[in-house]
């Protein structure tokens, strides 16, 4: 091949890869919302909990959304992101829904320093083990958590619940992160009815 050829032959292959890279859908973002709970004032004397941590498993973080596949394959889509960490978007729809079901309890979420930390009444904790859409759209999640108090004495046993919810499109990102508000409302009212009712003891 003369050098001219490898030229010509160089030149196709650099602008075949140049069509190829723009070509690539553009990268979308998506984020998890609270519910529309209106947040009132609370009074100076108001509970506090503080919400978190709540461990994360591995594979959930990172900045692409994960969706499950069939048996053991977890699928990482490139082109749909978190437009935060879902560790702490997690934690602040889950204070922020709290908060609003429950009159009187400030709701702290995670991460907060220590002169915060020494001031709750009460601590939830947990491990989130799933919290993902299949291919079906129909999102998991799989939580246990405790709540203690200043003493680090339970004040709601360890409770281990799974929600689920189902995206309206299955394909759709944007109806999948819809799908996980939903199940982590319900996750807040499981967590306000119980708090609510060691209140009332």
């Amino acid at each position: 091949m003369t050098v001219t050829a490898r030229s010509m032959t160089l030149g196709i292959l650099v602008s075949l890869l140049l069509v190829a890279c723009g070509s690539s859908p553009p990268v979308r973002y998506f984020s998890l919302s609270p519910m529309d709970s209106a947040l009132g004032q609370d009074p100076d004397d108001a509970i506090t909990l503080a919400l978190g941590p709540l461990r994360m498993p591995d594979y959930l973080n990172r900045s692409q959304i994960v969706t499950r596949a069939g048996g053991a394959e977890i699928q990482v889509d490139e082109f749909s992101r978190w437009a935060e960490p879902l560790r702490l978007a997690m934690h602040r729809v889950v204070s922020t829904d709290v908060d609003g079901l429950l009159d009187g309890v400030v709701v702290i979420a995670f991460p907060y320093d220590s002169i915060i930390r020494s001031q709750v009444d009460y601590r939830l904790l947990g491990d989130v083990i799933r919290f993902d859409a299949d291919q079906s759209g129909r999102v998991v999640l799989e939580v246990q958590w405790i709540i203690t108090d200043t003493d680090s004495a339970v004040a709601v046993p360890i409770h281990r619940r799974r929600y689920e919810a189902r995206a309206a499109t299955a394909d759709d990102p944007a109806a999948v992160a819809v799908a996980m508000n939903d199940a982590l409302a319900s996750f807040s009212r499981d967590i306000a009815n119980e708090m609510g009712a060691v209140l009332q003891d």
